[in-house]
Protein backbone atom coordinates (compact mmCIF):
# COMPACT_ATOMS: atom_id res chain seq x y z
CA UNK A 1 0.00 0.00 0.00
CA UNK A 2 1.23 3.50 -0.87
CA UNK A 3 0.02 6.86 0.43
CA UNK A 4 -0.20 9.80 -1.96
CA UNK A 5 -1.49 13.36 -1.95
CA UNK A 6 -4.49 14.67 -3.90
CA UNK A 7 -2.32 15.18 -6.99
CA UNK A 8 -2.32 11.42 -7.59
CA UNK A 9 -5.23 9.32 -8.84
CA UNK A 10 -6.90 6.85 -6.50
CA UNK A 11 -5.51 3.44 -7.45
CA UNK A 12 -5.97 0.02 -5.82
CA UNK A 13 -2.50 0.27 -4.26
CA UNK A 14 -2.32 4.08 -3.80
CA UNK A 15 -4.44 5.68 -1.11
CA UNK A 16 -5.22 9.35 -1.66
CA UNK A 17 -7.35 11.82 0.34
CA UNK A 18 -11.04 12.26 -0.40
CA UNK A 19 -11.57 15.62 -2.11
CA UNK A 20 -14.88 16.57 -0.44
CA UNK A 21 -15.50 14.17 2.47
CA UNK A 22 -19.21 13.99 3.33
CA UNK A 23 -19.26 11.65 6.33
CA UNK A 24 -17.51 11.57 9.70
CA UNK A 25 -15.73 8.38 8.62
CA UNK A 26 -14.36 10.01 5.46
CA UNK A 27 -13.29 13.12 7.39
CA UNK A 28 -11.50 10.90 9.91
CA UNK A 29 -9.88 8.94 7.06
CA UNK A 30 -8.56 12.21 5.59
CA UNK A 31 -7.13 13.28 8.97
CA UNK A 32 -5.35 9.95 9.49
CA UNK A 33 -4.23 9.88 5.86
CA UNK A 34 -2.74 13.38 6.20
CA UNK A 35 -0.84 12.53 9.38
CA UNK A 36 0.50 9.34 7.84
CA UNK A 37 1.56 11.07 4.62
CA UNK A 38 3.42 13.80 6.55
CA UNK A 39 5.35 11.16 8.53
CA UNK A 40 6.29 9.37 5.30
CA UNK A 41 7.36 12.64 3.64
CA UNK A 42 9.55 13.61 6.61
CA UNK A 43 11.12 10.16 6.64
CA UNK A 44 11.85 10.26 2.91
CA UNK A 45 13.37 13.73 3.34
CA UNK A 46 15.74 12.38 5.99
CA UNK A 47 16.59 9.37 3.84
CA UNK A 48 17.29 11.55 0.79
CA UNK A 49 19.73 13.68 2.79
CA UNK A 50 21.47 10.60 4.16
CA UNK A 51 21.38 8.61 0.89
CA UNK A 52 21.58 10.93 -2.16
CA UNK A 53 20.92 7.99 -4.50
CA UNK A 54 17.26 8.29 -3.41
CA UNK A 55 17.09 11.84 -4.79
CA UNK A 56 18.01 10.85 -8.33
CA UNK A 57 15.77 9.72 -11.15
CA UNK A 58 14.96 6.02 -10.92
CA UNK A 59 16.77 4.24 -13.74
CA UNK A 60 16.93 0.75 -12.26
CA UNK A 61 14.71 -2.30 -12.56
CA UNK A 62 11.88 -2.36 -10.01
CA UNK A 63 13.46 -5.21 -8.03
CA UNK A 64 16.76 -3.31 -7.85
CA UNK A 65 14.99 -0.09 -6.82
CA UNK A 66 13.08 -1.97 -4.12
CA UNK A 67 16.30 -3.50 -2.81
CA UNK A 68 17.98 -0.08 -2.72
CA UNK A 69 15.12 1.49 -0.74
CA UNK A 70 15.00 -1.42 1.72
CA UNK A 71 18.79 -1.28 2.17
CA UNK A 72 18.61 2.47 2.84
CA UNK A 73 15.83 1.92 5.39
CA UNK A 74 17.87 -0.76 7.19
CA UNK A 75 21.03 1.38 7.16
CA UNK A 76 19.05 4.37 8.44
CA UNK A 77 17.62 2.31 11.30
CA UNK A 78 21.10 1.03 12.15
CA UNK A 79 22.38 4.61 12.16
CA UNK A 80 19.65 5.50 14.68
CA UNK A 81 20.57 2.53 16.88
CA UNK A 82 24.25 3.48 16.83
CA UNK A 83 23.49 7.21 17.12
CA UNK A 84 25.24 8.07 13.85
CA UNK A 85 24.90 11.78 13.12
CA UNK A 86 23.43 12.76 9.75
CA UNK A 87 25.95 14.81 7.81
CA UNK A 88 24.10 17.52 5.88
CA UNK A 89 26.63 18.07 3.08
CA UNK A 90 28.01 14.78 1.80
CA UNK A 91 29.82 14.27 -1.49
CA UNK A 92 27.49 12.67 -4.04
CA UNK A 93 28.69 9.89 -6.32
CA UNK A 94 27.12 9.59 -9.75
CA UNK A 95 26.81 5.85 -10.38
CA UNK A 96 24.27 4.17 -12.65
CA UNK A 97 23.34 0.74 -11.32
CA UNK A 98 21.18 -0.52 -14.21
CA UNK A 99 20.24 0.73 -17.61
CA UNK A 100 16.99 2.69 -17.87
CA UNK A 101 13.96 0.41 -17.81
CA UNK A 102 10.76 1.29 -19.69
CA UNK A 103 7.62 1.69 -17.60
CA UNK A 104 4.86 -0.83 -18.29
CA UNK A 105 1.25 0.21 -18.77
CA UNK A 106 -1.01 -0.21 -15.68
CA UNK A 107 -3.19 -3.29 -15.24
CA UNK A 108 -6.09 -1.80 -13.25
CA UNK A 109 -9.49 -0.50 -14.21
CA UNK A 110 -10.71 3.09 -13.69
CA UNK A 111 -12.50 3.40 -10.36
CA UNK A 112 -10.74 0.43 -8.72
CA UNK A 113 -8.86 2.79 -6.41
CA UNK A 114 -12.08 4.35 -5.13
CA UNK A 115 -13.56 0.91 -4.46
CA UNK A 116 -10.49 -0.20 -2.49
CA UNK A 117 -10.31 3.09 -0.53
CA UNK A 118 -14.03 2.98 0.34
CA UNK A 119 -13.69 -0.64 1.49
CA UNK A 120 -10.81 0.40 3.77
CA UNK A 121 -12.84 3.27 5.25
CA UNK A 122 -15.81 0.98 5.84
CA UNK A 123 -13.64 -1.66 7.48
CA UNK A 124 -11.79 0.80 9.75
CA UNK A 125 -14.49 3.25 10.77
CA UNK A 126 -17.87 1.52 10.65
Amino acid sequence: MLVGDAGYPALPFLFTPIVNPTTDEKIRYNEIHGRTRRIVERTFGIWKRRFPCLSREVTTKIITSTTIVIACAVLHNLSLIFKDILVEEEEEENVDIDEAVPINEPHWQPGEGFIVRNALIERLFQ
